[in-house]
């Protein structure tokens, strides 16, 4: 199994991609078992001509930023490292999510994952807890010697690794089962109706356009612009969206051809049920991402954060 995490700066310029400045990971020869191998790549941004304030906080950004690697020789060099391995794991769900971007966005086949544990709902569960626990507080929890500097992509996998050898295989195999159903299932809200969009002269108009991207948290209303989409038909797009307050929702887009030629659809905030987490988990295991284009006549800042890796 290996470990993985990344560190990287998102941008609020016209490309809406969290562009990835190092990759890390350590291989285990089980889940929860001893570190065999390790692996760490700090690659040179070439997307964002600026640093956010959290990239820029990052122990190691100089090092990126001096390197001579851009993100397809780091991410080639990764695979061989894999050596095909599918069983994967990460400290929360959203690493992989931005390798798919960066994958989709420089026109690379994603990691071929069958099974991704992930270590802090395997924790949380542990802790009989709903709450996204931090990365230092269980190493703290768990009483792990702190001999390195946290948000460094191959420290933060050291560390998740050695958490996860504290944790019961019950656990780890609930977050591995159906991480998709353990992250949304426990939100209890109102079913807001769906919201109608379009017409668009397109699918990919509908998937760019501002109206199709605003969706908003069901319990307060608190926005978020959507900025890519994740499918494995032309049928359903997908994104998960966290509320500060409320945790995370996940949010369909459904868009299809009327009899006139334009595109026409609704947005909206379903009730998990197993059909959808399925859909959803296809949708992520498909590897597929629309990144969305910024209109020019548009340039504010979305609404998306990277969530904070300490709290």
């Amino acid at each position: 199994m290996i470990v993985l995490d990344l560190e990287w700066n998102r941008g609020y310029d016209k490309t809406p991609l969290d562009e990835i400045l190092q990759i890390g990971a350590v291989r285990l020869d089980r889940p929860g078992g001893r570190v065999t191998g390790t692996f760490c790549a700090f690659i040179r941004p070439r997307v964002h001509r600026r640093l956010n304030r959290t990239a820029r906080e990052l122990p190691e950004v100089a090092v990126s930023l001096d390197s001579d690697l851009d993100f397809s020789d780091a991410y080639h060099s990764f695979r061989r490292w894999c050596r095909g391995e599918t069983e994967f794991a990460a400290w929360g769900a959203d690493d992989l999510d931005i390798l798919a971007r960066n994958c989709a966005f420089w026109e690379l086949d994603l990691l071929p994952v069958e099974r991704l544990y992930d270590i802090q709902t395997a924790f949380s569960l542990t802790l009989g807890t709903r709450q996204n626990i931090a990365l230092w507080w269980a190493v703290e929890y768990c009483q792990i010697p702190e001999c390195f500097t946290y948000h460094n992509a191959l420290h933060d996998c050291v560390y998740t690794a050695m958490v996860s050898s504290f944790l019961p295989a019950q656990a780890l195999e609930l977050s591995l089962l159906s991480p998709q159903a353990l992250r949304f299932a426990g939100v209890q809200f109102p079913v807001p109706p769906p919201r109608p969009v379009g017409p668009f002269p397109s699918l990919k108009a509908g998937l760019d356009a501002r109206d199709a991207r605003r969706a908003r948290c069901p319990l307060c209303g608190s926005p978020f612009l959507v900025q890519s989409w994740q499918y494995h038909t032309e049928e359903s797009f997908y994104v998960p969206l966290r509320c500060p307050l409320h945790g995370r929702f996940l949010t369909r887009l459904t868009l299809a051809p009327a009899p006139d030629g334009q595109w026409r659809g609704a947005l909206e905030v379903p009730p998990i049920t197993p059909e959808l987490l399925a859909d959803y988990d296809a949708a992520c295991r498909s590897g597929l991402v629309y990144l969305c284009k910024s209109s020019k006549r548009h340039r504010r800042r979305g609404h998306w954060r990277r969530p904070p890796k300490n709290p």
